[in-house]
């Protein structure tokens, strides 16, 4: 009569100590007292607890970093110092193959092995929800109109179509599409999300999404680089309108939506390590791409991918609408996302795709700078050395509590006459709104790096040909909501406070 089944019979079968153990062994009790054989109990078990054949650990030495950026000055050496820390520490993943940090590379924040935004990497049937981060799909959107509105005129408009701030749109101004009506909610990821989706169409958030009024003039060189990489409907439209455009190019993500998809990944990315691997951070926590779990997650971000799109699409045609144009043509890309190509699926957090799309042609991607620059229209080089990705605008140098803490004063406050006075010198002659009231020095140009340098590197390291340039007229981000007038009293008062009490300890101390 065989002895009652234990963990170590299940081991030496071939199971691996992990959270998966416990209940393998309660099932194959259950199995056995069920009167089978061992061998039948074991063949029976491996279905509903497949075998792992062993346990995923850190690498000892971590896997390449390709770094397409250049320091010029100490505080753009301490940023890229922290950005390399932090992607050495996700390169000792396992199933991490490659890594890279671009021209826009930001301050690292979070916890180990988090990836820095101008971080791109190049993993092994895996998917890190941490590696796109909350704001799945943050992307850009660009529709090509005839260039014969005034730019004020624009502003109005695009102003009242659009929405910034937190949450979503509020009840009755919310916009509908087909897009949330698509059969994807018995997925397990999106279950219960389809109030969401309709909840947040039509909006940007805060940040530095951005939507951006300018305009282009395309040359002839410029048409036939378009031309050779096969945008044969963009180039003949340059031809019919003698290069010249408006433009409306919005920046958001997948809202709300998103970041909820984004916390049920995280959470099924760290209980599958906890299973499966050992040591693994909660940054780097992965979905085996082929198991169930990754299959459907994959499918959720292909659905997240369709709605942001569709986000964008919705102003845009909005604006068009009280404009009486249409498109001529629309062009868009994401920067914070999962693409496949092949086997092996790339990561990007702040990563414009400079790759080729399935027909062979160059990927056309959109780069903004700052609200005051240019937004560069780019041909991915497809250089394989910086796993093909481009920058996806011109990044930070510093943290933006640290950027405004120049502007403060000792009690904390920013005045607001010098963040006008600030604002001018830097965005003279343009549309600058703020959507929610007041202005976000952190979001103004002298938030971002160099847009003359991130422009020079991207030509420096090969990763892209600009062949368009759209100059600003004007631009519209969330900005900062007013502070309501208690909060204001409150905290007028704990300055009072504080200040009669320095007094007092000033006065002791003599």
């Amino acid at each position: 009569m065989n002895m009652e089944i234990k963990a170590r019979d299940l081991i030496a079968a071939g199971w691996h100590e992990g959270r998966r153990l416990g209940p393998a062994l309660r099932r194959a009790r259950d199995l056995e007292s069920s009167g089978l054989a061992r061998a039948d109990v074991l063949a029976a078990l491996e279905k509903e607890f497949p075998k792992q054949l062993q346990v995923a650990l850190l690498r000892y030495a971590p896997a390449p970093l390709a770094e397409a950026i250049e320091a010029e000055t100490p505080e753009e050496a301490t940023n890229v110092a922290a950005a390399r820390m932090r992607m050495h520490e996700l390169l000792h993943v396992p199933v991490v193959q490659r890594g890279v940090i671009m021209p826009d590379a930001c301050p690292s924040g979070g916890g180990r092995a988090t990836i820095p935004v101008g971080g791109g990497i190049a993993v092994e049937n895996a998917i890190i929800p941490g590696a796109h981060s909350a704001d799945i799909c943050c992307s850009m959107f660009a529709t090509f109109f005839p260039a014969n509105h005034p730019v004020g005129e624009m502003m109005d408009h695009l102003q009242k179509v659009t929405h910034f701030g937190g949450g979503g749109r509020p009840r009755g101004y919310q916009l509908s599409s087909p897009v949330t009506d698509e059969p994807v909610w018995d997925n397990p990821f999106l279950k219960g999300l389809q109030s969401r989706a309709r909840d947040f169409l039509g909006t940007q958030g805060d940040g530095n999404h951005f939507a951006y009024i300018g305009r282009i003039e395309f040359t002839e060189p410029q048409r036939a680089a378009l031309e050779a990489a096969g945008y044969t409907e963009l180039s003949d439209w340059i031809t019919r309108r003698d290069g010249k455009f408006n433009v409306l190019v919005t920046h958001h993500g997948s809202r709300g939506l998103g970041a909820d998809l984004y916390k049920r990944g995280q959470v099924a990315a760290r209980s599958w390590c906890d299973e499966n691997a050992k040591d693994i951070p909660d940054a780097a926590a992965w979905l085996a791409a082929d198991s169930p779990e990754g299959l459907a997650y994959w499918d959720a971000l292909q659905y997240i991918s369709r709605w942001t799109r569709e986000n964008h699409s919705l102003i845009h045609d909005a604006l068009l609408r009280r404009l009486g144009q249409r498109a001529l043509v629309q062009i868009g890309n994401e920067h914070n996302f999962v693409w496949k190509r092949g086997d092996i699926f790339y990561h990007g957090k702040g990563a414009t795709p400079a790759w080729r799309d399935r027909e062979g042609r160059p990927l056309l991607g959109l780069i903004p700078l700052n609200m005051a620059r240019e937004i560069l229209l780019v041909l991915g080089a497809n250089n394989d050395n910086y796993l093909s990705f481009c920058p996806h605008g011109a990044g930070r140098n510093l943290s933006r509590s640290a950027m405004l803490r120049p502007y403060k004063d000792a009690e904390g406050n920013i005045d607001p006459s010098r963040v006008q006075q600030v604002l001018a010198e830097v965005t003279g002659g343009l549309d600058i709104r703020w959507f929610c009231g007041a202005p976000d020095l952190s979001e103004s140009p002298l938030a971002y790096k160099d847009a003359t340098k991130v422009k020079a590197q991207i030509d420096r390291f090969g990763l892209a040909q600009v062949v368009g340039e759209i100059q600003p007229r004007g631009c519209i981000m969330a900005g900062e909501a007013p502070e309501p007038h208690w909060l204001k009293a409150r905290r007028e008062k704990k300055a009072r406070h504080k200040s009669e009490r320095r007094e007092g300890n000033a006065e002791t101390e003599a």
